[in-house]
């Protein structure tokens, strides 16, 4: 790689060895820490060893399944850690999901054990396979093991499998996504990227749950430059900000949904001096947002198109010299190096690239692909092609290689027989000084197939339907059929596990 790409920790081939080499690294510098815990990289290291002993005493070997019930805490990715290394296929599973859904994921998985938080152990009961049932280990207890038995680690190959992440994304059924030691080792060594973010002295915060990609976005490329990782169970703005300041971090990352709540609770009262980059990514920006993270949280404002199916080594980033461009704040950037993306259209193959400018099917290729969907012959040829992957996401490619995100195949919105964007509807509502949130939907009607429905957040209580409507036609900034049929105003809008907008949940309010 002497010619090639700066990547963290050139040469390592698995996930494995990226962990070893990032805590004998570390050393006695703290690497890990949450209101329970703070481990050095020498103490992590240990950690791991024990609990991948304690795994294989109970009878978990190589290519086994094990599945967690867990928040985000170092305990929790002491035991990730520790099946990582050992060639355990860790599975996380949503914590908010029903008993019914993650009982099916128990089975489908086969896994042999369930890691679950002490006060998640009774949900875990209740998703054990009665004909053959799983060991259940409270997470917390598991990490308090040590010794390591004399357990030696097994020597792993690149093509092991390492993790499957759920990854329902809008379709609310799960994906099981499987990911290689390899592909894991990729998102690390590319990772940084991302942030921008290079050295040991660089620090984050991670608080969304480990059942969705973005745990291992943020984690494991923190792990691979050995920067220091805070782990908190819960988002709170004003926690946050507080958290920021204290623990001085460099790397602030958060859903879009996130960072307008913590704009919403002055963040210039912080001292926030520190903080390298703000980052934002899971769904589009807009030019108020840049603009108030580049204002008030930090000048270095930072996105990334990333994909639990793609990995890090497939992010498409912009940084601020992109984002503060005069209408690029809904840009996601250029793809990071040895990463590559075209355009494709939808309905037909990974060859029928687009011409710039024309809106299609994001592909992606690179090192941190995902091997397959698990057990889904069907969906894994449609796919994966070739090294490619197929997103399902929209977007197009300007004339200076900038990727611009239009939504989701499957979240169109067929009004009238125009089809609709949803997301493209919300960024233009969200231009309104006083809409805080904004989320847009399609529901059944006679008239137009579906109509356009919107929902929002205002920081003016006194803003009216007609105002919303007048301002978008007046300043041209949607056309008139596409300002929405109704528009509803709510204190609050359903948020998912990740922080993202959940609008499967607006369908049932009114």
């Amino acid at each position: 790689m002497a010619n090639g790409p700066k990547i963290a920790q050139p040469g390592k081939k698995t996930i494995a060895q990226i962990l070893n080499y990032a805590c004998k690294m570390k050393g006695v510098d703290i690497f890990v820490k949450d209101d329970n815990y703070k481990l050095s990289g020498n103490e992590l290291w240990e950690n791991i060893l024990a609990v991948a002993a304690k795994l294989n005493s109970i009878g978990l070997n190589r290519g086994d399944t094990a599945v967690f019930l867990c928040a985000s805490s170092v305990s929790h990715a002491i035991a990730m850690s520790a099946c990582l290394v050992s060639g355990i296929v860790a599975c996380c599973l949503h914590t908010r999901e029903t008993i019914t859904q993650n009982k099916s994921n128990v089975d489908f998985l086969e896994a042999k054990i369930i890691l679950a938080d002490t006060e998640l152990i009774g949900d875990a009961k209740k998703i054990v396979n009665k004909k053959k049932p799983q060991e259940i280990i409270d997470v917390s207890e598991a990490t308090n093991t040590t010794g390591t038995n004399n357990f030696r680690l097994p020597h792993l190959s690149e093509d092991d499998p390492a993790l499957i992440l759920l990854s329902s994304g809008t379709t609310g059924q799960p994906k099981f996504i499987l990911h290689s030691q390899a592909t894991l080792a990729a998102t690390a060594q590319f990772g940084p990227y991302n942030y921008d973010c290079w050295s040991p002295t660089d620090s984050t915060i991670v608080i969304m749950s480990p059942s969705f990609a973005a745990w291992i976005h943020t984690v494991l490329p923190f792990l691979a430059i050995q920067g220091k990782i805070l782990f908190s169970r819960k988002f709170n703005a004003s926690l946050f900000l507080k958290t920021l300041e204290m623990e001085r971090l460099t790397s602030a990352p958060l859903v879009p949904t996130a960072w307008r709540m913590v704009l919403a609770e002055n963040p210039e009262r912080y001292d926030l001096t520190h903080l390298r980059t703000a980052f934002f990514s899971g769904e589009p920006g807009s030019e108020s947002l840049v603009r108030a993270l580049s204002e008030k949280i930090s000048p270095h404002v930072m996105t990334s198109y990333l994909a639990a199916e793609g990995g890090c080594a497939s992010g498409v980033v912009a940084g601020a010299d992109i984002l503060l461009a005069q209408g690029h704040a809904t840009s996601t950037g250029h793809p990071i190096p040895k990463g590559k993306i075209k355009i494709i259209e939808p309905e037909g193959s990974t060859t029928s690239q687009l011409p710039v400018g024309e809106i299609g099917e994001i592909a992606l290729k690179s090192a941190s692909i995902a091997i397959s969907y698990l057990g889904n012959t069907t969906l894994n040829r449609e796919k994966f092609i070739s090294g490619w992957w197929r997103s399902g996401d929209l977007g197009y490619l300007d004339k200076d290689g900038l990727l611009f995100v239009k939504g989701r195949l499957d979240n169109r919105i067929n009004s009238g027989g125009v089809k609709v964007h949803a997301e493209e509807v919300e960024a233009a509502l969200l231009l309104h000084p006083d809409i805080q949130l904004a989320a847009v939907i399609g529901k059944p009607d006679q008239k137009w197939g579906e109509k356009l429905e919107a929902y929002l957040v205002s920081k003016n209580p006194a803003l009216t339907e007609l105002e919303i409507s007048e301002y978008c036609i007046n300043n041209d900034i949607l056309p008139a059929h596409l300002v929405p049929k109704a528009i509803y105003f709510r204190d609050t809008l359903p948020i998912g596990p990740t922080g993202k907008l959940f609008r499967r949940g607006l369908n049932t309010t009114q």
